[in-house]
């Protein structure tokens, strides 16, 4: 799923504490129906920046909240129509609102700067 993003070079444990690539691994496959239906463009980007985040100088880069939030806003609705909540460990509030990815892939935020990447 993570294939042909713009970096190659990721972190284990991931942001949500998962050990391995297969731990990460299965707990994602829960969103491939949702990645295939499109519910959000922006969940595929979304879902690999937490559990395959990109490592950069040794350290993971975090979605914003606001892509959480983003994200969320456009897939639950389709999440509901199968009696699917969204999941506990993507929480938005647990995601920072500064020093993180915004939006897709294109932007960092990082105190009052946003950087385009």
């Amino acid at each position: 799923m993570c294939q042909g993003l713009s970096y190659n070079q990721t972190l284990i444990p991931n942001l949500l504490g998962h050990t391995s690539q297969r731990e990460a691994f299965t707990k994602m496959s829960f969103f491939n129906s949702m990645v295939q239906t499109v519910c959000s463009v922006d969940i595929r980007v979304f879902l690999c920046r937490v559990y395959a985040p990109q490592c950069e100088a040794g350290r993971a880069q975090w979605p914003c909240r606001s892509f959480c939030e983003k994200a969320r806003r456009d897939c639950e609705g389709l999440m509901s129509n199968f009696g699917i909540s969204w999941p506990e460990e993507l929480q938005c509030s647990s995601f920072p609102e500064e020093t993180c990815i915004s939006v897709s892939n294109r932007q960092f935020v990082d105190g009052q700067r946003t950087l385009t990447i």
